[in-house]
């Protein structure tokens, strides 16, 4: 395409990184929709499952609802004490929160350094063009100077191009993060306070 070739051989990186940036976002939007969290009446039951009602059956129908969070619920919903299963309610909410993170970092990189492998196409650029202009003999050919700008700038704006949506998907992704980071905690002591209250004194 024109716009590769003028833009010089660091467009070749910048598009590489366009690449990699359009695939971890269409990734995590996949994972961060296909991770359901548990309704109010699912909530419900759990509470109900922690004071000893139909426990089988709730973790069953709340691993079925969402697998994912299986690990989450039979650590609230296992055998123990209620200070050993609250630490694996917290170690399983870690690792989901974990998975839900991965690659996210790569995204907030890749807005730091595709501008500035823009800038440094660009700066490429204007040294190749002052370095015909000093060349050249006679007059200064505005025209070849004015190409020579728009082609170097090419860079300067891909670099743009990639991480203006960089920026704005690790953004909705964190705040996505912190979301179901605290509805999990809040699950996890509603669950164990119902327990709790529910435990003979």
């Amino acid at each position: 395409m024109w716009f590769i070739e003028d833009g010089g051989l660091v467009m070749w990186p910048l598009i590489a990184l366009s690449v990699l940036v359009v695939a971890i976002i269409l990734d995590r939007l996949l994972v961060f929709t296909t991770l359901p969290l548990f309704d109010a009446d699912m909530e419900r039951r759990l509470e109900a499952a922690a004071r000893g009602e139909d426990t089988d059956e709730t973790l069953a129908a709340a691993a079925e609802k969402s697998p994912p969070l299986r690990p989450l619920v039979e650590a609230l919903l296992g055998r123990g004490a209620a200070s050993v299963r609250e630490g694996r309610a917290t170690i399983a909410i870690e690792e989901i929160v974990r998975g839900l993170d991965r690659r996210i970092g790569f995204l907030g990189m890749a807005a730091r350094v595709a501008p500035l492998l823009g800038l440094l196409g660009t700066v490429i650029g204007m040294i190749q063009t002052f370095s015909r202009l000093a060349s050249a003999s006679g007059a200064i050919d505005m025209t070849l100077l004015a190409d020579g700008i728009w082609q170097a700038l090419l860079t300067t704006a891909a670099g743009l191009v990639i991480a203006i949506p960089a920026v704005i998907a690790q953004s909705g992704f964190l705040r996505r993060e912190e979301q179901v980071a605290f509805a999990l905690s809040r699950l996890s002591n509603r669950v164990l306070m119902t327990e709790a209250a529910a435990r003979p004194s």
